[in-house]
């Protein structure tokens, strides 16, 4: 049987690495994701706000523009929102002019956004930098500014 302080102990051990997780998670560079597909090479960060706040719903190319979220409660979407859009995670935007709501399909995975990016061409997601792999291309990167 373990004694008080151990118990404490190891309270504060799990505590501290469930901190340190989660501000290991929100400090990692996040990759703004196309299709390989779309002629599209960089986007700069007005060009992603533009996208995600309904201003701009076609590629330059003519395709429409496919968002693709995180789940409101997630803390990718969280920094995401900060960072680009200077708004909450569960801000709804509405296209200009409009009452319509702007539309994005939910992922909840790095690695499902990562598989309907490459699937769908006219897709723009957002990941963690590290889980970025062949089938979609980087046209942004938020780099992560050190505290």
């Amino acid at each position: 049987m373990s004694s008080p302080p151990l118990l404490k102990l190891i309270g504060w051990i799990v505590a501290m690495s469930l901190w340190c997780g989660s501000a290991a998670a929100r400090a990692e560079s996040l990759a703004v994701i196309v299709n390989n597909n779309n002629p599209v090479t960089s986007l700069t960060k007005t060009n992603i706000a533009a996208m995600y706040r309904g201003e701009e719903l076609h590629w330059s190319q003519g395709g429409r523009i496919k968002l693709v979220n995180r789940e409101i409660s997630s803390t990718i979407r969280e920094h995401f929102y900060q960072k680009v859009l200077n708004a909450r995670s569960d801000q709804q935007f509405f296209r200009p002019g409009t009452p319509v709501a702007v539309q994005s399909l939910i992922q909840r995975s790095n690695e499902a956004v990562i598989r309907f990016v490459a699937a769908i061409e006219g897709a723009i997601g957002y990941v963690n930098l590290s889980s970025v792999n062949e089938k979609v291309k980087v046209v942004f990167i938020l780099q992560e500014e050190s505290e």
